[in-house]
């Protein structure tokens, strides 16, 4: 038999089952359907439970759905075993089976901390503002189920609740904030990968077959934001370098395995790379989406001083472990630039590889034709430049299917393809005459956002180019894009392909389609304006910004300074909190009657005949009169008022509000009259006076 101040209080219930319903939406697109059904028929059962239709379940239909639901939930998620996914969805059951064996405060309880785990667990998967917000939320619902657990019946209400959690929130927020800005930020112990839906379009891999960077064309997902210190340079020049494929096979562009081998930045440019920054750089900070994969994107000729970011023998930026969260970086690169003067054997041969057997004979013979009649290697490539472009070949995302001489077919069957039909095509067409050549992938272009001044990449904006190993001038870009459509470099790939079917093909519901009206594009600057300040400044706030942001406040002595704030902000939190809790000892607000009754109540203490501790008023009116006699038809006269305004039945009625007042005022006049029976006449005097209440 549960006691009655332990039972759980219907209102409890239900604020709950509210805070576990909001929880679990989120997490509903990467739970099994059947967990689904099974979480929402265990919140069924226990409403149904409250409404005393329904019993507990016993122990052994209990240990049943546990032995059931364990092992499905580990098979569900098949050879990733015991990951996040099934982690959480673990948990959540756990916590909805809890529902069903709930009968005390101590489940509850029990119950309540594991929600304030399951909103915070939210953030693991997104930290966006709406993620916040919802987890803000879902802190109120929490909240308003702990205090209704022990409000008295008078104020346990829906109302009453949600109004005392709303504040109980806010009022945490300037602390949330204030521990957020000073409390050391360390990395984590341990580093959980983050599951990646096949649907999901994580960008650019490391190969490249005709048509794979053609299907990003479709795509609206965002790759990474880049924020310019000073001007940003012209659309033409943003070529965001990401991999280099240098090794053939006749149909799919690749690494060659060597490019792995990185080194460490420990100096500006390693006289092993023999890069020569020319003129002034440009500085720049990206904010980048995760990829699961460990290579990010700059412009070349790239200088980065990250602790976790290392550059192979080809420039590529490489990170120590794959990006599973949005990732930040600080970049310094000298558009103008030479890199590689002097080629090694090895680099040499790696940028002369060539399929073995002739697939494409007709390819390998115009190459031969057209360096004949060149005379330089940089002639050669002009020419093709301007084979492409006098030629009738179309630049589109709907190419043809290629067989397996997929050059020849494109070169002169097709001659329809994307960037990385061209730029895959012209690099044969350089190997074959002995020319060291590779396929760079990365991006090209991106949107400028004016009112918040950055520029956005998106999957769209995927491209492929060449780049060309010149006698005294190292590696040369060249893009035979620009050569077949050239606006889709000065104007960008909205501009040239938003006519074309394909383009943008898997927006779904994105603001993306609306570009065109111009208040409803405004919109949606406005808020990858808003999303964006949020990721800089919030989600990407980390030990390097803390410590600057910490140096303007306290200069060379930041570290110091910063334990100092620390400490400062916990010690005011505490004398506040003290100030509060005596504040509300001794001014507890009662309503008018109560207000009233309690100064009659100091009275009568004064004059000898104090109220004991749990004496209600009608017993205490009794007292009163056996005690005092002269004082009995006043006082219960008093308590009769009292009773009946504090603990008579409430309603809205208007004729009710109306017996209230007149009852209050009632009330007002016998106190008074009674209080002035228990005065000294020195008190009567000073109060006629005016000088005391």
């Amino acid at each position: 038999m549960i006691e009655a101040r332990e039972a759980i209080p219907r209102i409890s219930l239900l604020w709950l089952l509210a805070a576990l319903l909001l929880l679990i939406v989120p997490h509903v697109v990467r739970l099994p359907l059947w967990v689904t059904v099974l979480l929402l028929s265990c919140m069924g059962w226990r409403l149904l439970i409250y409404a005393g239709r329904l019993g507990f379940p016993g122990k052994l239909l209990k240990i049943s759905i546990v032995l059931v639901a364990l092992p499905l939930t580990v098979m569900q998620y098949g050879a990733a075993g015991v990951g996040l996914d099934t982690a959480v969805c673990l948990l959540i059951l756990g916590v909805v089976f809890k529902l069903l064996e709930m009968r005390d405060r101590r489940d509850i309880l029990i119950v309540i901390a594991l929600c304030y785990v399951l909103a915070m667990l939210g953030f693991i998967y997104t930290q966006t503002i709406l993620a916040t917000l919802h987890a803000f939320v879902c802190f109120i619902l929490i909240t308003a189920t702990m205090l209704s657990l022990y409000r008295d019946n008078a104020r346990n209400t829906f109302k009453d609740n949600g109004r005392l959690a709303v504040r109980l929130v806010l009022q945490s927020i300037p602390l949330t904030i204030a521990l957020f800005v000073l409390v050391p930020r360390v990395s984590p112990l341990w580093s959980m990968p983050l599951p990646v839906s096949s649907s999901t379009n994580m960008g650019l891999s490391d190969e490249m077959t005709p048509g794979d960077i053609t299907n990003l064309g479709r795509s609206t997902e965002l790759a990474f934001r880049v924020s310019f210190t000073g001007e940003a340079p012209a659309s033409e020049a943003l070529y965001w370098r990401g991999l280099v494929l240098d090794f053939f096979d006749g149909r799919t562009w690749r690494r060659a395995g060597s490019t792995l081998q990185t080194y460490q930045l420990n100096s500006r440019f390693p006289t092993d790379f023999r890069g020569v920054p020319l003129g002034e750089p440009v500085s720049y900070d990206v904010i980048m989406e995760p990829t699961q994969q460990s290579w990010v994107y700059a412009l070349q000729l790239a200088e980065v001083s990250a602790r976790d970011m290392v550059q192979d023998r080809n420039y590529s930026l490489i990170t120590e472990r794959p990006i599973n969260q949005r990732y930040r970086y600080q970049v310094n690169s000298y558009l103008q630039h030479q890199t590689d003067l002097q080629l090694s054997g090895t680099q040499r041969a790696r940028s002369l590889q060539m399929p073995e057997g002739d697939l494409n004979p007709r390819t390998s013979a115009l190459a031969t034709e057209l360096r004949a009649a060149a005379g330089t290697d940089i002639d050669f490539a002009m020419a093709v430049l301007q084979h492409f472009r006098e030629q009738p070949f179309y630049y589109t995302l709907t190419p043809s299917a290629l067989g397996d001489s997929s050059i020849d077919e494109f070169m002169f069957t097709t001659r329809e393809g994307f960037c990385g039909h061209y730029a895959g095509s012209f690099v044969y067409m350089m190997r074959e005459v002995g020319i060291p050549a590779r396929v760079v992938v990365g991006y090209q272009g991106g949107e400028y956002n004016p009112y918040e001044d950055y520029t956005l990449v998106y999957q769209y904006n995927a491209h492929a180019w060449a780049e060309v190993w010149i006698e005294g001038e190292g590696w040369v870009r060249f893009d035979p894009t620009a050569a077949v459509a050239p606006e889709r470099i000065t104007l960008g790939v909205e501009s040239f392909f938003q006519d074309q079917p394909g383009f943008m093909e898997d927006a779904g519901f994105s603001m993306m389609r609306f570009r065109d009206t111009q208040w409803l594009n405004t919109l949606r600057l406005r808020l990858e304006g808003l999303d964006y300040a949020w990721n800089r400044w919030v989600v990407s706030y980390d030990e390097n910004m803390q410590m600057e942001l910490l140096g303007g406040w306290f200069g060379d002595n930041a570290r110091q300074g910063l334990l100092v704030a620390l400490g400062s902000t916990i010690a005011l939190f505490f004398v506040l909190a003290g100030w509060f809790l005596l504040r509300q000892t001794h001014g507890t607000r009662h309503d008018p009657a109560t207000s009233l009754y309690m100064k009659l109540l100091q009275e009568l203490a004064k004059s000898g005949v104090p109220r004991q501790r749990g004496e209600g008023p009608v017993d205490y009116s009794s007292r009163v009169a056996i005690e005092r006699p002269d004082l009995a038809t006043d006082m219960r006269d008093v308590t009769d008022l009292y009773v009946r305004l504090v603990y008579g039945e409430k309603s809205g009625a208007a004729d009710v509000k109306d017996l209230g007042n007149t009852n209050l005022v009632n009330l007002r006049l016998s106190t008074r009259q009674l209080r002035r029976r228990l005065m000294t006449p020195l008190r009567r005097l000073l109060q006629a006076c005016g000088l005391v209440s």
